[in-house]
């Protein structure tokens, strides 16, 4: 297959950046999505809001090369629609262009009004511009209860309408969060995807927090792959288990049997 494929380090949210890096690359990945959520998952050291140069960028992609792996997206979460959300995010992509990183992906923040959605567009234009120039494409994730299902993210990648604003799609979000099935929702997406995350779902049940292994759950992935067979974007496997704290062991066994996974239909050797 034509996709770098990788895993996003909210995998391992209660383990350092060292122990998640071995882990992905253990398992045969050769890509990683760093994850930089303040106060959720911290695996970009320091923290880009609080220092960005050569030297705390050149440490980071040191870490990732010595596990063999190529970082190709930040996951920037939990910064949107927050006070200071704008230039805080600007960090973010301040690190994603000085590490030569093109995509970072990102959930929109709470957006309940018609006011919210107005700060949203505003906000978002202003980081789409700036993104423009580090040469960055921003991935708006299935995430919480308004961008949530494919049709809902099509939309507002449309309103926008900027080259540097796409969809991360995420296959187990759009039944937790939207109460869709990917195998149905994701067309209306996949014409302005420039990432995917394949997150499994072990219900199928709206907000039943349940994302095993991929292979374990009930999503028709071979379906999924069908439909997606002519997308050429990054894809990053992500793994949140029923949301009890799970050990190294056992998170670094769901990652490799994701591996294999995906290795029977052609994603990784």
């Amino acid at each position: 297959m034509k996709n770098k494929v990788g895993v996003v380090t909210s995998t391992y949210p209660n383990y350092n950046a060292e122990e998640t890096l071995e882990g992905i690359s253990k398992a045969g990945f050769t890509y990683v999505e760093l994850a930089s959520a303040p106060s959720y998952f911290e695996h970009i050291l320091p923290r880009p809001e609080e220092r960005v140069d050569k030297e705390s960028v050149d440490g980071v992609l040191n870490l990732v090369n010595k596990y063999g792996l190529t970082l190709y997206c930040v996951a920037g979460h939990t910064r949107l629609m927050k006070e200071n959300g704008v230039d805080n995010f600007k960090k973010v992509l301040d690190f994603a262009g000085m590490a030569g990183v093109n995509y970072v992906t990102t959930d929109t923040g709470e957006v309940k009004t018609k006011e919210d959605e107005e700060k949203f567009y505003t906000d978002i234009r202003e980081i789409a511009d700036y993104a423009k120039s580090k040469n960055v494409v921003v991935c708006l994730e299935m995430h919480g209860n308004w961008c949530n299902n494919g049709k809902k993210g099509a939309e507002i990648i449309r309103t926008l309408n900027h080259p540097n604003v796409r969809l991360n799609y995420d296959t187990g979000n759009v039944i937790f969060y939207g109460n869709k099935k990917p195998e149905e929702d994701i067309k209306y997406a996949l014409p302005y995807m420039a990432f995917l995350h394949l997150k499994e779902n072990g219900s199928g049940k709206f907000q039943d927090w349940n994302f095993p292994a991929l292979g374990e759950g009930i999503i028709d992935f071979k379906k999924v792959f069908n439909l997606i067979k002519d997308y050429a974007g990054p894809i990053s496997v992500e793994i949140e288990f029923d949301g009890k704290e799970r050990s190294l062991e056992e998170i670094n066994k769901a990652v490799k049997k994701s591996y294999d996974f995906l290795k029977g239909f052609g994603y990784v050797q």
